[in-house]
């Protein structure tokens, strides 16, 4: 007995999510290493991306919704490249450290900055021009929402132990994050 075959149409809201899904992967929405598909998008919502002395600072947002019950939480990512090593005129640069100011509903806002980050102190350089890490903001100002934040990094050229210019500033436009369905 042969299997019987049918033909199978989707009219649910996944198979739009899908569709879609996959027109951003192959416009480079998402990036794919190792054949592991990032979940934070390069572009599109929820991203800011800004260009100065030849490096190019992208962010992105996500909401994440079983992180905690207390608050919402919002993962973020942040990528430096190196695009443009004749404008950046050094051959490498540290990170030193960052600013965020983080905007809440109602015109509140908090502001955040240090050494570094995520406990590090990278260095991008013209043969290793890209960085990534990821990190969180959340929730936590008498039930305000996030609505997103903006800052700067501040890179040194060559690095933090022999400085080789002016400290050089990459600004971070403004990055809307996803509001929750439950606020909605």
């Amino acid at each position: 007995m042969q299997p019987q075959s049918f033909r199978f149409v989707d009219k649910g809201l996944f198979g739009q999510f899908f569709d879609s899904y996959v027109d951003a992967l192959v416009q480079g929405h998402h990036d794919i290493h190792d054949g592991v598909i990032s979940m934070m998008p390069n572009c599109g919502p929820y991203t800011s991306s800004s260009m100065s002395h030849g490096i190019r600072t992208t962010v992105s947002a996500m909401f994440c919704a079983d992180e905690t019950p207390r608050f919402r939480v919002y993962r973020y990512q942040v990528t430096f490249e190196i695009v443009d090593p004749e404008a950046l005129g050094y051959s490498s640069v540290q990170l030193k450290e960052r600013y965020w100011l983080i905007r809440y509903t109602e015109g509140k806002y908090t502001e955040v900055g240090g050494a570094g980050v995520v406990g590090e102190f990278p260095v991008i350089s013209v043969d290793d021009p890209y960085y990534r890490y990821c990190s969180r903001v959340q929730d936590e100002m008498d039930d305000l929402l996030v609505e997103g934040f903006e800052g700067f990094f501040t890179m040194v050229p060559g690095s933090l132990d022999e400085p080789l210019g002016e400290d050089i500033i990459l600004p971070v436009p403004f990055v809307e994050v996803p509001v929750p369905l439950e606020v909605l």
